[in-house]
């Protein structure tokens, strides 16, 4: 595990970022909708110009090392700072995809040494920090993060009191779609505890959902949950059983944040 890692200095003291999410790449590699929806998605990304993408998990469906090859040699190509964490998808394969949810197999998968966990991006010239979590769990839809990773958040978070953006692939608070919540961090309230004793967290990322949210799951805290569109498809709002959003278009997020502690996002949608 990497505690610190400094990315591409930002300029004016501002730094613009990119939220990547459940790219699932499957098929032929290079040239299924999945691989060319994520080409499509790094072209706008290049000309937005960002000095880090982050990709918040589900990368690669089936587990697939040349598919993760392929990834990253498109991200190297376009020589903005990245990095990466697991979703359930990179570590687990589900098989049965024409079943309902709940019948599917899922079998366990080693996951690919360039994603990350417990590491921590600090930057020159900026009063920002990044924490990177593992939440995906081997054969698991479902997320957890190990006490170890809780351990080395809290330490973290104590040690660099500066504001901070977390980003894990579960996201850890409800977002009203029952088939979905099912599968969330299931120890999110040990989660919560300790990100109440940080007033300077202030914004979670978070992927899995294929859905925005803006949500602030804390009373006494600022922090707000943000989670983004998948590159691929996406899931319907607020629904009980697994659906897929026939009117909702693929896209990212885009983060500035500058050293005012200021944050100001929004969705970019590859349909415009």
């Amino acid at each position: 595990m990497k505690p610190h890692q400094s990315a591409k200095q930002p300029t004016h003291q501002q730094m613009t970022l990119v939220q990547l999410s459940d790219l699932h790449l499957t098929g032929s590699i290079g040239k299924s909708p999945s691989y060319q929806s994520t080409l499509q998605a790094l072209e706008v990304i290049v000309k937005l110009q960002p000095q880090l993408i982050l990709l918040t998990g589900d990368l690669v469906n089936d587990g697939n090392s040349d598919a993760y090859n392929w990834l990253f040699l498109q991200l190297k190509n376009t020589g903005i700072a990245h990095f990466a964490i697991a979703g359930n998808h990179d570590v687990t394969h589900e098989i049965g995809t024409g079943l309902p949810y709940h019948q599917r197999l899922h079998l366990p998968l080693t996951a690919d040494t360039r994603l990350l966990d417990c590491h921590r991006l600090a930057f020159d010239g900026i009063n920002w920090q990044i924490l990177l979590l593992n939440s995906s769990l081997a054969g698991c839809t479902h997320g957890a993060l190990s006490q170890d990773t809780l351990a080395w958040l809290q330490s973290s978070l104590a040690q660099h009191p500066m504001p901070a953006i977390i980003a894990l692939h579960h996201h850890p608070q409800a977002v009203g779609s029952a088939w979905i919540d099912a599968y969330m961090l299931s120890n999110h309230r040990a989660f919560w505890q300790i990100i109440e004793q940080h007033p300077h967290v202030h914004t979670i990322v978070c992927g899995h959902v294929h859905q925005v949210h803006q949500l602030h799951p804390l009373k006494n805290h600022r922090v707000q949950l943000l989670s983004c569109p998948s590159t691929d498809r996406q899931f319907l709002p607020f629904a009980h059983d697994f659906a897929i959003d026939k009117t909702a278009s693929a896209g990212f997020r885009v983060i500035h944040i500058d050293n005012t502690s200021r944050l100001v996002s929004y969705i970019k949608s590859l349909d415009n």
